[in-house]
């Protein structure tokens, strides 16, 4: 316990990495939302010459995979295992 007696939370790598993975695949998400499919560079799935529709499933996907990413950022926080105080 921190010396407030609240429980310190610890940031691990891993919680750095699904908060990073999930800022992109929301930011892929609205990007798919808003920009139609003739738009997207070509690299990017979805991308169809001379179209005008949005890839609405697209953007679904990505915003599922961004909100997994985040409750898997937040299942890696865990208050510090530190040892309880001894009775003295």
């Amino acid at each position: 316990m921190s010396p407030s007696g609240k429980p310190g939370f610890v940031i691990k790598p891993l919680t750095i990495v699904l908060l990073v993975g999930a800022v992109v695949l929301l930011g892929a998400g609205i990007v798919y939302l808003v920009t139609p499919a003739s738009q997207l560079p070509s690299i990017v799935p979805g991308h169809q010459a001379g179209s005008s529709h949005h890839h609405t499933t697209h953007a679904l996907l990505m915003f599922i995979l961004g909100g997994l990413c985040l409750v898997g950022a937040w299942f890696t926080t865990n208050p510090s295992s530190s040892p309880p105080d001894s009775p003295g």
